[in-house]
Order: C-alpha cells, then sequence, then structure tokens
C-alpha cells in the first residue's frame, strides 16, 4: 500500500472512531466499575503465585483481559457526578493507559506461563497507576 493511500485509511479509520466515540456515553459509575470488574480481577492477578494448572494460568489470563476491558470503559468515565469531565484530564487518560499497558503485560507472562514475570508486572507496571489513580481520584 502507497503512503498515500495509507494516509487516507487512517484519515477514514480516525474520522469512523471519532464519531462511534461521540456517541458512547456510560452507563456505569466508575464505583461500579471498579468494584464489578478491575478489583476483583487485580486481586486474582496480584494473587496469582504457585500456578500449577492450566485452568489457574487462564484465569490470570482472563483476569488480565477484565481489566482491559475496564480501563477502555473507564475512558469514558463514568455516570457518577462529574465522572465523564474527569475522564477527559491528562493524569486520568495516562493512567488508563499505564494500567491498559500492564494488562497487556500479564497477557504476556501469561502466555510465556512466566510466574516471575507476572509478578514484577504486577507489582512495578500495574498497581503503581491503580494507587496513584487511588490517590488522585477516590472519594
Amino acid at each position: 500500500m502507497t503512503g498515500c493511500r495509507f494516509a487516507g485509511l487512517i484519515a477514514i479509520l480516525t474520522s469512523v472512531f471519532a464519531s462511534v466515540a461521540d456517541e458512547l456515553t456510560p452507563e456505569l459509575s466508575v464505583k461500579e466499575i471498579m468494584n464489578s470488574i478491575v478489583t476483583p480481577a487485580t486481586n486474582i492477578i496480584w494473587g496469582a503465585y504457585q500456578l500449577e494448572t492450566e485452568s489457574q494460568w487462564q484465569e490470570v489470563g482472563r483476569a488480565a483481559t477484565a481489566v482491559i476491558g475496564a480501563a477502555n470503559l473507564l475512558m469514558l468515565g463514568g455516570t457518577g457526578e462529574g465522572e465523564t469531565e474527569i475522564a477527559g484530564e491528562a493524569e486520568w487518560q495516562r493512567s488508563n493507559q499505564l494500567m491498559l499497558a500492564a494488562a497487556r503485560q500479564v497477557l504476556v507472562a501469561v502466555d510465556k506461563r512466566d510466574e516471575n514475570a507476572l509478578s514484577q508486572v504486577g507489582n512495578d507496571a500495574l498497581y503503581p497507576p491503580c494507587e496513584s489513580c487511588h490517590q488522585a481520584y477516590q472519594k
């Protein structure tokens, strides 16, 4: 594909995404997303050690996938007072991006069945954005 065609395709996709994003509205509060998805999923990730069975690894992988989905929801904010406005803040978006990147790293560790990498990602990549977001936004 030539550079011009590629640039045109990117422009079209960006336009489509922007129009879809404008139509999306949160249906849950941030607290509901955190309590129902993020907290249970991160507890599984942080509690994963001595993984011996395929089902244990799959559970951690599903937890990381849940965090990815929740991070996408949290980018919209929530239905609570001021939550959509907060979602537009750079720090909120940064924390979400870091959480999303960490969850993707968890999936890599799961794919490799590398418990040491899983522990490191949980402690060094996933915990910091969670904690900084709680300090900044948790009431």
